[in-house]
């Protein structure tokens, strides 16, 4: 399922991107291939349509393929240090406002009709000379951050990551994401050369089709990969799906092999599931599975619990991470292909050469 998020939503309303096209150069293409591994994929940039801060360059990107993990619009920017940036940058420079915070605060507003609690970290710049800057969405659940940079101007600002020259993206990628597989639930050796990452949501049906990959693969495979899922419920779209993630922590902190009956057990019964019934239908497989309840019931309530999920999501969402579910091996997003196969056979010659 494409996530109906901010970023998107952002992107869109920042400008209309020029439509003349034209063949990519080896190094952009390069880097395009380097973050992605779908098929079919048909590459084409078009001029930047904004002024970029002094030093940076960079075209907009079109991919086209059948996989909705890799299909999209993004920005390829270079940083004067030579490190790359690819994904949606803001442009909030006519926002109304007296410091970037107001402005990018009052872009949120306008562009998503949602307000963002901004954080801009002006005392340690970048060697280019962007500002570390935080978004804070208050959700339900309690607040997701969201990472990027601002630029110096104060008008431009970049969703998640600029990458290293002369680092692979997938390198980069999973420094980023590695503090998650601390409290998600994962299988396999950590010491694996392989490591395969499952972001999905328990109430998204494109997930229900594809979510039993990785168990396969971790079957197939054993300590040569480390499989690891790391929950992405779309709150705003999907009212039990935080819900489900949570009993499937309090669960896998007790009985981790469990967590994959759980999980297992959900995908079957997602159609009948509502934001009604999923507290009982989960606290009913922890009863019948002999759970400490007090505990389970503890770690519903825990701040710490529910900040793991979230800080997931924000994760996720500052890693290039647009639909559920999205697969990646070894930072690089994956299209998984028709019943896995390009997924398989993705892994199968990363486990061959290791």
């Amino acid at each position: 399922m494409r996530i109906p998020f901010l970023v998107l939503a952002a992107l869109t309303a920042t400008t209309v991107f020029a439509q003349e096209t034209k063949p990519f150069n080896q190094k952009a293409e390069a880097i395009i291939r380097d973050s992605f591994a779908c098929s079919e994929m048909k590459i084409t940039q078009s001029p930047w349509p904004q002024k970029l801060p002094a030093g940076f360059n960079g075209p907009v990107v079109q991919i086209e393929s059948p996989s909705h993990s890799c299909e999209g619009q993004y920005a390829l920017v270079f940083a004067p240090s030579g490190a790359h940036y690819l994904g949606a940058p803001w442009y909030f420079g006519d926002d109304a406002g007296e410091t970037v915070e107001a402005k990018l605060a009052a872009f949120t507003l306008r562009a998503m009709r949602e307000a963002f609690t901004v954080k801009v970290d002006r005392q340690k710049p970048t060697r280019d000379g962007l500002f570390p800057t935080t978004l804070y969405e208050q959700t339900e659940r309690g607040k997701v951050a969201l990472q990027g940079f601002v630029d110096r101007d104060g008008k431009l600002f970049f969703m998640g990551n600029f990458r290293p020259a002369g680092v692979p993206t997938g390198t980069s990628r999973m420094k980023e994401i590695e503090p998650l597989f601390a409290t998600s639930p994962s299988r396999g050796a950590s010491a694996a050369n392989v490591t395969l990452v499952e972001f999905s949501d328990f109430q998204c049906p494109a997930c229900k089709r594809t979510s039993d990959l990785g168990a396969k693969l971790a079957d197939k495979h054993g300590d040569a990969i480390r499989y690891v899922r790391v929950d992405l419920p779309l709150m705003s779209n999907h009212p039990w799906a935080f819900s489900a993630s949570l009993a499937g922590r309090a669960i896998y902190r007790q009985k981790p092999d469990l967590f994959w009956q759980y999980k297992k057990l959900v995908y079957e019964n997602q159609d009948k599931l509502s934001a009604f019934t999923i507290d009982d239908f989960a606290r009913g497989f922890a009863e019948s599975h002999e759970l400490d309840l007090k505990r389970y019931d503890a770690d519903l309530a825990s701040a710490d619990v529910q900040g793991e999920i979230l800080r997931g999501v924000g994760t996720a969402f500052s890693n290039d991470v647009r639909a559920t579910p999205t697969f990646m091996v070894n930072g690089v997003i994956v299209d998984p292909g028709e019943d896995g196969a390009a997924l398989e056979s993705y892994i199968e010659k990363l486990v061959k050469k290791s």
